[in-house]
């Protein structure tokens, strides 16, 4: 299962990144609505992957931001994403 969800996970943030790449660079009207059920479908496959992790999408969300605020104690800065030190 875990591969099946990484991939479909995968294959959908293709999806919204090619209404984005339509709406850019071909001249498309963007559809807020089919851009956001793609995202839905993205957050489903990311709930399944934290769920086989053992972990909620909030505890989730949590570390990520613990760890951005380690990375970037000011706030984010162009300057200090590209020297940082990882």
């Amino acid at each position: 299962m875990l591969c099946n969800y990484a991939l479909g996970l995968n294959g959908e943030a293709g999806e919204a990144a090619d209404i984005l790449k339509k709406h850019i660079f071909h001249g498309h009207p963007f559809d807020r609505e089919e851009f956001a059920k793609e995202l839905g479908d993205c957050l489903w496959y990311i709930s399944q992957l934290a769920r086989l992790a053992g972990y909620t999408l909030e505890e989730i969300a949590v570390m990520n931001i613990e760890k951005l605020k380690k990375r970037y104690p000011n706030g984010f800065k162009t300057s200090d994403s590209i020297h940082r030190v990882v």
